[in-house]
């Protein structure tokens, strides 16, 4: 008996050495061995990026944010069972609407982590929290959220899946929006079952930086409403406007529209065309200020018809005479050809050059296109005709937008901005963009002299008369581009680009507007279909940045003010743009 118990107490005592020695191995010899195995068992690491910054109008008003939407992950070793694998994939197909070719292909992936669809509708979410099934998990995502609908799109741009930034603002300033690498760890249970997750670092510490735009929000979405109708009145291809301080170069609005077409480059910056008569102000005040001209001197209107190398040229209202501020008001290619001659192909080369055309602004904008402008050794001999109306001449509209600009605030070219500060989550400046002058293009004489003749042009007998806005003195120029067709080697006027820009007011310069309508279905002209569309937005604009009249009538008076405002915040027409 005694040797027995012995016997069982040695045994017993060799046990417990055996679980001493086995418990001593696994938590003091090869305890980082078995903890990495675990934490490989049951922990899932997700790289994940911190919060996205933020877009804010000039007033602080939000234009971009972020939301967070169930997405779905699986861990792709727990399907190497290929009976389960092909029973969860004919399950995961119908649910998620997905080829099981396509899942099959994610789920049979290394590693233990793998994206399954992105944004889950709110059944789907609830379909697989309710179910837990094995080796699946839902987690929250971040998505871009543009509160004010589609009248932005265009401007701010788009994100991708990744949420980094593909077009438009988001692309140009991602490197400030993205936000910072962290880890969130996936607690799984043995059966694949997600009980909880964790982030490595605080959301804080990771988030982007909020950017401050130069667009006002109220005025950014009438623009794209008034835009929207005019377009869609004339059956035209498209439009843009574009409203800019002229003596900073802030754009405060950039409306774009191009029916049937998907935006991934903004026309504003992109789209080259010849901009038809619009020009002629390039051609005038580059005369003026060479001093090749004066406001008075008077030109031969050749009764409506000018020989000149290779055909004619023709004005729709034939004159004998024209001044300087009658070829502006009636838009005479004939008069502003003669106008065009006394500078001569280098000096007008020159000015062309100096206003911004053949060259990128600067805008911070992805896509922007530098324009097209031949040097003077490839003119023909009917360039110099055709050029100064605006011919063979390629530009876009905010080169157009910036140009003007620099008339109204006394002959600087401004660069053109849309971003003017960023700022971190502490508050802290980190970015800031001045107003910056490229260049003195003409003298300050010369645009109060030119200023003067674009106001003839929206005064009765004129062009731009559809411009006018009481109580405020327009000055004006419309455009009226023919279309070139390469079939015909002709320019057709079935198809033109219709344009109007404005500045106002004239005693006070404010704001230059630019409205284009593209290629109208009928018969159209910048002054009957461009004109109207600019006066909308002005009549808005100054009454919301409560812009002094240049008579006694105010912004507030119920003739102006309270019709304009009424009119531009009537909810049927905003709706459809949220």
């Amino acid at each position: 008996m005694k040797v027995r118990t012995t016997w069982v107490v040695v045994g017993v005592l060799l046990g417990f050495l055996v679980v001493a020695g086995r418990l001593f191995d696994v938590q003091v010899v090869g305890q980082s061995r078995y903890r990495k195995a675990s934490l490989l068992e049951h922990q899932r690491f997700v790289l994940v990026r911190g919060e996205r910054g933020g877009f804010l109008d000039r007033n602080g008003q939000i234009l971009a944010a972020n939301r967070t939407i169930p997405s779905l992950v699986a861990d792709p070793q727990m399907f190497r069972s290929r009976v389960r694998s092909r029973r969860v994939i004919s399950r995961l197909a119908a649910v998620l609407n997905i080829s099981q070719a396509t899942l099959m292909q994610r789920l049979r992936k290394g590693g233990h982590f793998v994206w399954v669809r992105h944004s889950l509708s709110p059944s789907q979410a609830d379909y697989f929290r309710t179910r837990r099934l094995p080796g699946l998990f839902v987690v929250e995502e971040e998505k871009r959220f543009y509160p004010h609908g589609r009248a932005f799109h265009a401007v701010l741009g788009a994100t991708g899946l990744d949420n980094i930034g593909v077009s438009g603002l988001e692309k140009t300033y991602d490197r400030y929006l993205a936000g910072h690498q962290g880890a969130r760890i996936l607690e799984v249970s043995a059966r694949g079952r997600s009980y909880f997750s964790v982030d490595q670092h605080p959301s804080e510490t990771l988030a982007g930086n909020t950017l401050y735009t130069t667009i006002d929000s109220r005025l950014q979405t009438y623009a794209q409403v008034a835009l929207d109708e005019q377009v869609e009145a004339f059956s035209a291809e498209g439009g843009v406007v574009v409203v800019m301080d002229p003596w900073t170069g802030a754009v405060l609005a950039l409306a774009t529209n191009r029916t049937g077409k998907t935006l991934e480059m903004n026309p504003a910056v992109s789209m080259v065309y010849e901009p038809g008569s619009i020009f002629k102000l390039i051609t005038a005040s580059a005369a003026l200020n060479e001093h090749k001209v004066t406001p008075d001197e008077t030109f031969d209107g050749h009764d409506g018809a000018f020989r000149i190398p290779g055909g004619y040229l023709h004005d729709d209202e034939p004159e004998t005479t024209l001044t300087l501020a009658q070829i502006l008001a009636k838009s005479s290619n004939i008069g502003i050809s003669q106008v065009g001659l006394k500078l001569g192909p280098d000096l007008f080369y020159r000015y062309i050059r100096a206003f911004g055309f053949g060259k990128k602004t600067g805008i911070d904008f992805p896509g922007e296109s530098a324009g097209i402008v031949h040097p003077p050794d490839r003119w023909s001999r009917r360039s110099i005709y055709s050029m100064s109306m605006g011919q063979e001449v390629g530009v876009t509209p905010i080169q157009i937008a910036a140009a003007v600009s620099a008339i109204a605030n006394g002959g600087q070219l401004m660069r053109p901005f849309l971003v003017q500060r960023v700022v971190d989550r502490s508050g802290h400046v980190i970015y800031r963009r001045n107003p910056k002058a490229v260049r003195t293009v003409v003298s300050k004489e010369t645009c109060r002299i030119l200023l003067g003749l674009m106001k003839n042009v929206v005064a009765p007998g004129g062009t731009g008369v559809h411009a006018v806005i009481q109580g405020y003195d327009v000055a004006g120029k419309t455009g009226t581009a023919q279309v070139y067709d390469p079939l015909k080697h002709a320019y057709t006027r079935r198809r033109t680009i219709d344009s109007f820009v404005g500045v106002f007011p004239v005693s006070h310069p404010s704001l230059v507007i630019l409205a284009v309508v593209i290629k109208p279905r009928h018969l159209s002209w910048g002054g009957t279909v461009a004109a109207p569309l600019f006066r909308k937005v002005a009549e808005m604009a100054l009454v919301h940045f409560r812009i002094p009249s240049d008579t006694v009538v105010s912004p507030s008076d119920p003739v102006l003010g309270g019709r304009v405002m009424a009119e531009a915040l009537r909810p049927e027409r905003l709706e459809k743009f949220k």
